[in-house]
């Protein structure tokens, strides 16, 4: 059985490769592991701390239990993977919400512009995170969020209604 390996920032360094879509990782004085993959053990909670770091075969190489101490080119490096990975545009406005074949159609005003998308099954593709805080998926995997029912404007919060 192993064991979880911690690793502490000031021994860990990132890069991306000119080209590469993909993150290296290298620890102390071991060699490069090449494409390596991020993950958040608790995204919404502490988006920055306990961040798993895989191989491209899903091997656990190390924990890295919080992103401060990383050399600046590794924080920019990671904050810009993680905000890829995980991007959540927040929802300011519904400006409109309607069924369509079989699927709610939702026009929405977000932190990073206008978008449209299709939620398949409410109970299945939207979750209260906290009270008043939603996260919805889109059938296509895109993740949006609202962070508070009551800060959405009112005829937001009746177009959500029919919903909830």
């Amino acid at each position: 059985m192993s064991r979880l390996r911690y690793l502490e920032p000031q021994e860990v360094q990132f890069r991306r490769r000119p080209g590469s879509v993909h993150l290296d990782v290298k620890v102390g004085a071991e060699n490069w592991v090449e494409n390596v993959i991020l993950l958040r053990a608790f995204p919404l909670s502490a988006p920055r701390e306990n961040l798993a770091i895989r191989d491209k075969d899903d091997k656990e190489i190390g924990i890295l239990e919080k992103i401060e101490g990383l050399d600046a080119d590794s924080v920019e490096v990671v904050e810009n993977e993680l905000n890829r990975r995980y991007f959540t545009p927040t929802i300011l406005q519904i400006k409109a919400l309607k069924q369509d074949a079989g699927m709610w159609k939702f026009d929405v005003e977000t932190d990073r512009g206008s978008s449209d998308f299709y939620v398949r099954n409410w109970r299945d593709s939207a979750y209260e995170l906290t009270r008043g805080r939603w996260q919805i998926t889109s059938v296509d995997g895109g993740r949006y969020e609202i962070k508070n029912l009551d800060d959405l404007d009112e005829r937001s919060q009746i177009l959500i209604e029919q919903l909830l």
